[in-house]
């Protein structure tokens, strides 16, 4: 996850303990932070896209770098961007996403971009996102 190197400058604390400096490190924090603010997500059967196409758009945070998905069924996956310019701009593939797991659909993705899911089918899909 793109989260972790983001702070790979500060990946490690130093703390000075009984005259002996020890490592912590603080790249698991970023990855819980980040899954940590994930949101839950319901697509009806009948469409191909979260949210339903012109019915919305989610929003990249500053709490990962990355967009992520969990989906409860394993699923076919891209992300169609709206830059602020207009129009839009879909990924050329779909990515696998095992069911219970998490996977990047899109690395490195800058802060308030805005987004849909578009899934390769119209089947009834649910888990939760974290971007």
């Amino acid at each position: 996850m793109k989260a972790v190197t983001r702070i790979a400058a500060g990946a490690f604390s130093i703390a000075a303990i009984g005259g002996s400096l020890m490592l912590a490190p603080t790249a698991q924090a970023a990855a819980t932070s980040c899954y940590g603010s994930a949101k839950s997500y319901s697509k009806p059967a009948g469409d191909r896209w979260y949210p339903a196409n012109g019915t919305g758009r989610l929003t990249t945070t500053s709490n990962c770098a990355d967009i992520n998905i969990k989906p409860n069924q394993t699923t076919q996956i891209a992300v169609c961007f709206y830059p602020s310019s207009g129009g839009s701009q879909c990924q050329p593939s779909f990515k696998t996403a095992p069911a219970g797991q998490w996977t990047v659909v899109a690395t490195d993705v800058r802060d308030g971009t805005r987004f849909i899911f578009d899934f390769a089918g119209t089947a009834a899909k649910s888990g939760v996102w974290a971007a």
